[in-house]
């Protein structure tokens, strides 16, 4: 099985050479066929310039870029639609996952018992070291509302490193240009069929030196916001099931209130709080009543997905 390593690139200049020596050496050592394919998402510094000359050196490494920074998602894609192996595996350019993940990778996939492997810092074996506790914070809670999306327990759904069997990535109509891409590849996998597996994996990033030049980090926060926007997409009563019972919920607390109050002799019929309480109580059902049928119109396109797969597959065959 070839495998093909898609890396997306934006101004990492002071490290690509250096990393990029680093995959390469990995990738000899698992004894395999293998390209490294190396997009740079519109860079501007030297980034373009370094890895055209490493690409010279060796045959092996392939880079595809464009002039204008679109985004990881968009590298992404640009990578997957040029690497030509059985394997795909991407993963970060400053390899905060270390290399021994390419041959952890390999061998999952090797097994056929899944189509997709991801690297995760948040299940048992893994762990994330030098990293701030607030990012740590917001990768684990928000992996966990995001979880609640997919079917069984999985404890990373955001992260880029991952493995794929090419076909899936063939299979999938892919839109996003951004960080959001990562759970759009596994709701649109999962709609198909494919399996998702999970290996633990260390996240960790390198100690700032004194006078030493780092790269800096592209996270963004509003990258949660869209990945949590795209997650109440893929499961809608995430959002209108929470709103829903909260809704119900604060107008039955009222409801109650009042109750005690009218027990106590007190009239409340006139209190505008009793309107509300009746208002909060009949939107709150007619928002779980929608909830119900946005998740059963996402069924239906999850099952016409898998029809139109598996017609696919069939005319190619024949």
């Amino acid at each position: 099985m070839k495998i093909s390593v898609v890396v997306p690139i934006f101004n990492e200049e002071l490290a690509i050479a250096e990393n990029v020596r680093a995959i390469v050496k990995a990738l000899n050592d698992l004894g395999r066929d293998w390209e490294l394919v190396l997009v740079n998402d519109g860079s501007r510094d030297k980034t373009l310039e370094i890895i055209t000359g490493l690409a010279k050196e060796n045959s092996k490494i392939k880079v595809v870029s464009y002039t204008t920074n679109r985004g990881r998602g968009h590298a992404l894609k640009t990578g997957f639609a040029a690497a030509t192996g059985d394997y795909v595996i991407a993963t970060e350019s400053d390899l905060n996952w270390g290399t021994e993940i390419f041959g952890n990778f390999v061998r999952e996939l090797d097994k056929g018992d899944a189509d997709i492997i991801v690297a995760s810092p948040h299940m048992k074996g893994g762990r994330m070291e030098n990293v701030p506790f607030s990012r740590w914070l917001l990768s684990y809670l928000g992996n966990k509302i995001f979880s609640l999306a997919f079917p069984g327990k999985m404890t990373m759904c955001t992260g880029m490193t991952r493995a794929y069997k090419k076909e899936v990535l063939d299979s999938l109509d892919l839109e996003s240009d951004d960080k959001e891409l990562h759970i759009e590849i596994l709701y649109k996998a999962l709609d198909l069929g494919f399996t998702v597996k999970e290996i633990p994996a260390i996240l960790r990033w390198k100690k700032p030196e004194k006078g030493v030049i780092v790269r800096k980090s592209h996270f963004k926060y509003k990258a949660i916001l869209k990945h949590l926007l795209l997650s109440f997409g893929v499961k809608p009563f995430l959002l209108f099931g929470g709103l829903g019972f909260g809704l119900v919920g604060i107008g039955s607390i009222i409801g109650i209130y009042l109750l005690v109050l009218w027990l106590g002799g007190e009239a409340i019929g006139a209190r505008p709080i009793l309107f509300t309480a009746v208002l909060l109580i009949v939107v709150g059902f007619q928002v779980l009543v929608f909830g119900f049928l946005a998740n059963q119109n996402r069924e239906i396109k999850r099952q016409l997905a898998r029809v139109q797969k598996a017609i696919k597959e069939s005319s190619e065959k024949s």
